[in-house]
């Protein structure tokens, strides 16, 4: 059969993008590797995306609005959010969902390994590994299947330039471990990552913790097992994840015939690691651009277009405060003792929690930049 998009890579990405096509009418096919991949995620999602996408309340195992940041000196900066909370999620739960919206506003979902796509008449042959799928045919293409995009590679899209590897364990409650159940905790100590940090998010009967780096001069298990030592964690975990993090937006993410979506495209933002939010944000605007495409004839870079529009001053500041306050112990505790203030805390949140850029009175931008100013001077 022939189809007037094909959709490569099944997590929320691919899954909305998929459903918002079907919606439309388009012919959609959607192939994912495996049904039953677990994605390594701490799985945070704003409340600005529960509310868009209407994600249902049972799948949020956890409403947290409190968390906490550790300095590498073992100082510790609680913090609430007033207007809102994070969702937590089990990433194996949530793109089951995804996926199964997908199916029931009209979409094909197939299980398959994408290994060859070429270019044939005016769309696409897509074939799998042994030919689970039979061949399918497609007039456009959406690569949704991750930092090691298959589509991205065949098309020869700008290769995704920076790549955190992060690896992630879960641990079932045990009395030692119950603290931890009703906060986030975010770890900047350069024994756990000499570059990103190290993550304690509670689920409803786990907790996920995980750390990530992308200097390959450090051994990633030994980050990871040096963060269990110091949280004083002695069980063995039920679950180990690993996967790799586009911490950068490729230099372009479409073509004449194809785009790609969420971690394929390197939506994923610096700093913080969030991908959750951008690969269903990117997965809706990618879909609704194609749609206007194939019914208007509309060029595809419309979509990119937007996106950077809409995210690019995101992406930029965070890449910046990486890059100043991650590079030593000396600047992260200066970074946590900025986080102290009660309006570095509020703008933070607010632009968290629904993604935009919140301004602050000039009173308190020159506060805090003054702040910022001494403990950067300080800490260098």
């Amino acid at each position: 059969m022939r189809y007037d998009v094909a959709i490569i890579g099944g997590g929320p990405s691919g899954a909305i993008a998929a459903a918002v096509l079907a919606k439309a009418g388009i012919s959609t096919i959607l192939v994912e590797r495996n049904f039953e991949n677990v994605k390594p995620c701490g799985g945070a999602i704003p409340l600005g995306l529960i509310e868009e996408f209407q994600i249902p309340a049972e799948l949020i195992e956890k409403k947290l609005s409190k968390m906490r940041a550790r300095s590498p000196k073992g100082r510790v900066i609680e913090m609430q959010m007033p207007n809102g909370y994070v969702g937590m999620v089990r990433r194996e739960k949530f793109d089951r969902y995804l996926r199964s919206e997908a199916e029931r506003a009209g979409a094909t979902l197939a299980e398959g390994l994408v290994t060859t796509i070429s270019h044939s008449g005016d769309g696409f042959l897509i074939n799998t590994l042994n030919d689970k799928i039979p061949a399918i045919r497609a007039r456009r293409i959406i690569g949704a299947d991750g930092a090691n995009s298959k589509t991205a590679e065949a098309l020869f899209f700008p290769s995704s330039e920076l790549k955190v590897i992060a690896m992630q364990q879960r641990f079932k409650y045990t009395p030692a471990i119950q603290k931890f159940s009703d906060i986030i905790e975010i770890w900047f100590d350069s024994e756990v990552s000499p570059d990103f940090y190290g993550w304690i998010f509670p689920k409803a009967d786990h907790l996920a913790i995980g750390t990530g780096t992308e200097d390959k001069n450090h051994n990633l298990k030994a980050l990871q097992k040096r963060f269990i030592e110091k949280i004083g964690i002695t069980d063995l975990p039920y679950l180990d994840e690993a996967a790799k993090i586009p911490m950068k937006p490729r230099r372009s993410f479409t073509q004449e015939k194809a785009i790609l979506v969420g971690d394929a495209a390197g939506l994923v933002t610096p700093a913080n690691g969030e991908g959750i939010f951008f690969a269903m944000r990117s997965g809706k605007l990618g879909a609704e651009a194609m749609i206007e495409h194939i019914k208007k004839r509309i060029p595809l870079h419309n979509y990119e277009e937007k996106f950077r529009k809409l995210y690019a001053p995101i992406f930029f500041g965070l890449e910046v405060l990486q890059s100043v306050y991650y590079r030593n112990d000396r600047l992260r505790e200066s970074f946590v003792a900025i986080c102290s203030d009660d309006d570095v805390q509020r703008i933070t949140f607010d632009s968290y929690l629904y993604k935009k850029m919140v301004p602050a009175p000039w009173s308190t931008q020159m506060k805090i930049l003054s702040k910022n100013i001494f403990h950067l001077i300080k800490g260098s």
